[in-house]
């Protein structure tokens, strides 16, 4: 299997000057690069950067997958307008960290999982749906952050060491934005884990919020500072502000019910066992349901099949035999279906007498276990 690497960076706050170009210009020659954007793919070799040292000075979040089954997804945020503290609940060493610069918080999320081992050709695409997981983490949605655990923890844990119990559950697990589906692709998260991991997530309605109402609130020192901002050109101004005034909202951050008792992953593997199972019985009534529809439809026009399988028989060859066969498999169906599976029997009878002299059929009849002894 041929070994592929990519790496995908996105400047989100603001582009790139010339400086920054020439930098991420000088890490490789082959690089896709634009003022908001750089890809780099490897069929063989290595990233020559530092990820983490090419965040700090030029992006804001980064990708990066490989077909060994390693995954990876980091942000930047200015220290200004986070504080790191809100993601500690949700890390897990050396899988989900946090590092801090002068500037800026880190939040890395590498898991390697060898069920993800698979052939990949292309990582385009996942990064630009996911950029805006940045900015609901910075508005306290940690949904991103416990799908991240939850993909990671199963991995690594070790009934015989420590059961680890989960961190804060966020509102509205059961109702996610594309964003989120495309992240769960990306860590090839299984759904019914997700599925019991929800039961305790609250549902939250969002409310249309006027913020512009709140403004009054605001005291003019607070006012003239965000305008001398604005106009010197500074960044976050506007998620600055927008977060002060969710403050007097109450809706700095999405809730989380510190009340609802925390899970261990054992508790969380049961509980993803037990979906798997409800969802396998479902399909199972779904099928049943489906084939008693199909079976009574056959019921209705079974003598009209009977006509087609003597016509198919007729000709004597191996592609009218198979359909003929499979025919008849429908309408022993139907048979136990209807209690009436003796008389279909006597009707096999007699079609290995009538047709003794053809091997081809008769094999087919006992490959589809219709022969009557």
């Amino acid at each position: 299997m041929s070994e592929y690497q990519y790496y995908e960076f996105l400047a989100l706050d603001r582009p790139l000057n010339a400086t920054e170009k020439a930098y991420v210009q000088s890490l490789s020659s082959r690089v896709e690069l634009t003022l908001t954007q750089a890809k780099f793919v490897y069929h063989y070799g290595d990233f020559r950067g530092n990820s983490h040292e090419l965040l700090e000075k030029c992006f804001d979040v980064m990708l990066y997958m490989a077909s060994w089954g390693s995954r990876q997804l980091i942000f930047r945020f200015p220290k200004s307008l986070v504080n790191a503290d809100i993601f500690e609940p949700y890390c897990l060493e050396d899988r989900i960290t946090i590092s801090t610069t002068k500037k800026s918080v880190i939040l890395d999320i590498n898991i390697h999982d060898e069920e993800m081992n698979h052939w990949i050709d292309s990582g385009e695409g996942y990064l630009s749906d996911m950029a805006s997981l940045r900015n609901d983490l910075l508005q306290g949605d940690m949904r991103s952050l416990y799908l991240a655990w939850l993909k990671a923890a199963p991995i690594y844990f070790d009934p015989e060491e420590e059961d680890y119990i989960e961190p804060p559950v966020p509102a509205n697990l059961n109702n996610l934005p594309n964003s989120l589906l495309v992240l769960i692709d990306f860590l090839e998260l299984e759904q019914d884990l997700i599925a019991g991991a929800a039961r305790a997530s609250e549902s939250q309605e969002e409310e249309e919020e006027s913020l512009e109402d709140l403004i009054p609130k605001l005291s003019e020192r607070e006012k003239n500072d965000f305008l001398v901002r604005l106009i010197k050109g500074e960044s976050h101004v506007g998620m600055q502000l927008t977060n002060r005034l969710r403050e007097f909202a109450g809706k700095r951050e999405v809730r989380i019910d510190n009340n609802i008792p925390r899970r261990t992953l054992s508790e969380l593997l049961k509980l993803a066992e037990g979906e798997i199972n409800q969802r396998k019985k479902n399909e199972q009534e779904a099928a049943h349901q489906t084939k008693i529809q199909k079976l009574e439809a056959l019921a209705k026009r079974k003598d009209k099949v009977w006509e087609q399988i003597f016509e198919l028989l007729k000709l004597k060859q191996s592609k009218p035999y198979d359909q003929a066969v499979a025919h008849l498999v429908d309408l022993r169906d139907l048979a136990e279906y209807q209690g009436k599976l003796e008389e279909f029997q006597t009707s096999i009878k007699q079609m290995q007498i009538d047709y003794s002299s053809r091997p081809g059929l008769i094999s087919r009849l006992q490959k589809a276990m219709l022969l009557v002894k």
